[in-house]
């Protein structure tokens, strides 16, 4: 057999071979697990604290606080509620902001946790614009009463003017 016979056959069988293991290694990749800072059934015991607290009085409320303040993850989470003030929903940024969440889709409580933070976020933003458009309204309150009263001023002088006017 010759060199170039020899290398006829071998490098068809080089290509198609490295053809076949491009798949496997892609599989691989997906099959690792990911370094998660929270398990996945996590989620459940968030929800389910959520559920107690948002249904609670401000009394459980308080019991439900004092006791997960040993996980922060829980913590954020219940100051992280909709309906709490805005000093919780700030602190519950704090807490978020040092969890070392991984919010891939692999990593499930970790994503809860995150997309919980992005909505505290949003709802903060929402407080601020909020309480900027009511300032905004308050001032354009202030400038219609004032403007009111410039109209009434006015009126007031002109039937003033057409009194004296009318009078002989």
């Amino acid at each position: 057999m010759t060199k170039r016979s020899v290398l006829i056959i071998i490098i068809p069988a080089l290509l198609l071979g490295g053809c076949q293991s491009v798949p496997n290694l892609q599989k691989l990749t997906e099959v690792l697990p990911a370094n998660c800072f929270l398990p996945e059934k996590s989620v459940s015991q968030f929800l389910k604290d959520q559920h107690i607290y948002s249904t609670a009085d401000s009394a459980t409320r308080k019991k439900m606080l004092n006791a997960t303040k040993d996980s922060p993850e829980r913590l954020a989470n219940l100051l992280s509620t909709p309906g709490n003030d805005q000093a919780s929903l700030e602190k519950s940024l704090t807490i978020f902001n040092q969890l070392p969440l991984l919010p891939n889709e692999s990593c499930t409580a970790d994503r809860y946790l995150y997309l919980r933070l992005r909505q505290t976020q949003a709802h903060l933003t929402v407080i601020e614009e909020l309480r900027s458009v009511t300032a905004k309204l308050d001032i354009a309150k202030g400038t219609i009463e004032t403007q009111q009263q410039q109209i009434d001023a006015l009126t007031q002088i002109e039937q003033a003017i057409t009194r004296q006017r009318e009078e002989p």
